[in-house]
């Protein structure tokens, strides 16, 4: 990760139109590097826009892995294709969320080693980007984030392979959408179990909960979660 010192428009910075960087805040790159993706696996990202996890994926197994990249806002998903065009990735297949749901969940049940669940959120953790977020989140509006969090998760969850992976992450700080919520699922579904979870405060040292925090450190930095969900 490389911090820039004065900031100014993305694409006024050298190597940018050539592929040769992409923004990320250091607290959304954990999701990626704690998940280990590996060059032979199959990969489903189901909240994929824009596709910065996406093209992390790509760039942590050589741009040799089988990525499947989605999202039920098409003309987000358009900025997925943008990114990986604009670094050169050919390992992202980015498929329509009704196509994914209509023709290809059958092919995809059972067969994938893993699911970057990117979900929906409260935005909590980055309320220093998203200002309007603490007017617009009460709470009833994290009720209903949480029941859809859920139901993707569930949903996520019978795609597996046996030992098959969820990365379920999320830029909220919330316990209730957060290690609640993963706590919640792992009782009712007793073939899954928690590999590892990491939780980090906006701006502050980073809270560990199960992995090494050596490459964040504190900083400037967003809030997010991440927890590795494992198939038995």
């Amino acid at each position: 990760m490389i911090k820039i010192k004065s900031p100014r428009a993305v694409t006024q910075l050298p190597g940018f139109a050539e592929g040769l960087f992409t923004v990320q805040d250091i607290t959304a790159s954990q999701a990626v590097r704690i998940l280990q993706p590996q060059p032979d696996w199959t990969i489903l990202d189901l909240c994929a826009a824009p596709g910065t996890k996406t093209t992390q994926l790509a760039e942590r197994t050589g741009d040799s892995a089988k990525i499947i990249a989605t999202d039920i806002d098409s003309d987000r998903l358009e900025k997925v294709r943008e990114n990986t065009a604009r670094l050169g990735i050919t390992s992202v297949n980015t498929i329509p969320y009704e196509e994914l749901l209509n023709s290809k969940f059958s092919i995809l049940n059972s067969k994938l080693d893993c699911i970057l669940l990117d979900v929906p959120c409260s935005n909590t953790g980055v309320l220093a980007k998203r200002v309007e977020a603490r007017y617009r989140i009460k709470p009833k509006a994290i009720k209903e984030l949480t029941k859809i969090q859920t139901e993707l998760l569930k949903t996520t969850a019978q795609m597996l392979k046996p030992q098959g992976k969820i990365c379920y992450s999320t830029c909220s700080i919330q316990k209730a959408e957060n290690t609640e919520l993963v706590r919640a699922f792992l009782i009712k579904n007793p073939n899954f179990e928690l590999q590892s979870e990491l939780l980090i405060l906006p701006l502050a040292i980073p809270h560990q909960l199960g992995v090494s925090l050596s490459s964040i450190g504190a900083g400037d930095h967003d809030g997010g979660y991440v927890a590795i969900i494992a198939a038995k």
